[in-house]
């Protein structure tokens, strides 16, 4: 019996590993596909934010 069950929880430990290694995979995948359009994405943000900040502090002084 107790040969059975760490056998057992052997399997699926192996199974979870492998299962979470494509998921990592996978993901790195769809990361590495849209990266890109992320950092200009992001930069774009940044831009926005900025000038959003400038303006701002433009008609705080009136």
């Amino acid at each position: 019996m107790d040969d059975f069950s760490r056998g057992s929880r052997f399997l699926d430990t192996a199974v979870g590993l492998l299962l979470a290694a494509m998921a990592l995979y996978g993901a790195v995948l769809i990361l590495q596909a849209i990266w890109a359009w992320l950092c200009v994405g992001l930069a774009v943000c940044g831009i926005l934010a900025a000038i959003a900040l400038l303006i701002r502090r433009e008609y705080r002084r009136w």
